[in-house]
C-alpha cells in the first residue's frame, strides 16, 4: 500500500502570523524558516497520527483488491469524497470501478469503500504491482479553521520543538504533551 499525494493542501492549518505569536518572534527575518517549520509540524503530526488535515487530493494505492468487502483508508482519514476506483489487468489495461458497486462510508472514525450487498471486487487477473488505485479527497476542510485544536496546539510544540532550543527535560515534556494531543485520535493501522 502507498500514498501518492496528486494535489497538496493549499493552506496550511496554522498561519504566519499565529506560528510567530506562538513562537514569540517579532520581525520578518525568519518567516520562510517558520513557514518551513509549520509545513514540517503539519506533516509530523499527519505521520503520526496517521490522518490528514487540510483538504488534498490523494491516490491510495494497492496491489490487489482486499480480501473482505472493504477498502480501509487507515492511513488518510477523514475523506471528504473518492473520486474514482481504477485497477489494471496484467496487461496494463485501465477499467473504471463503477460507483453502483460500493457504497462510501464516511461516519465511521476510519472512513472506507464497502461493496454494496451482491457486489464483487473485479476478478480479473491483475498486474502485478499497484494494480488498484482509489483517488480520494482528504483531510478535515479546506481551511485552518476546519482542523480540531488540539491537533494545532500539537503542531504548535512541535514547531516549538523544532524552532527553540531545551534542556532535555524542558524537551521530554514538550513531546509528551504533543504525543498525548495527538493521541486522542490517532490511527494505528493493522
Amino acid at each position: 500500500m502507498a500514498i501518492k499525494i496528486i494535489n497538496p493542501p493549499i493552506v496550511e492549518p496554522i498561519t504566519l502570523e499565529e506560528a510567530k505569536q506562538h513562537l514569540r518572534v517579532d520581525g520578518n527575518d525568519d518567516d520562510l524558516l517558520i513557514q518551513s517549520l509549520i509545513k514540517q509540524a503539519r506533516e509530523w503530526c499527519e505521520n503520526f497520527q496517521n490522518r490528514k488535515y487540510i483538504t488534498q487530493t490523494l491516490e491510495f494505492v494497492l496491489d490487489t483488491f482486499p480480501n473482505g468487502n472493504a477498502i480501509v483508508f487507515d492511513s488518510c482519514s477523514p475523506i471528504q469524497k473518492v473520486e474514482s476506483i481504477k485497477y489494471y489487468d496484467e496487461n496494463r489495461q485501465e477499467y473504471l470501478f463503477d460507483e453502483s458497486n460500493y457504497i462510501f462510508d464516511l461516519d465511521g472514525f476510519v472512513n472506507r469503500v464497502v461493496l454494496n450487498r451482491g457486489k464483487h471486487w473485479p476478478t480479473v487477473e491483475l498486474q502485478s504491482v499497484n494494480a488498484v488505485r482509489v483517488r480520494l479527497i482528504a483531510g478535515y476542510g479546506d481551511s485552518g479553521d476546519k482542523v480540531p485544536e488540539a491537533i494545532k496546539w500539537a503542531m504548535i510544540l512541535q514547531m516549538k520543538l523544532l524552532y527553540d532550543d531545551y534542556r532535555p527535560e524542558e524537551k521530554t515534556k514538550l513531546e509528551e504533551a504533543r504525543n498525548a494531543l495527538l493521541s486522542m485520535n490517532r490511527v494505528i493501522p493493522i
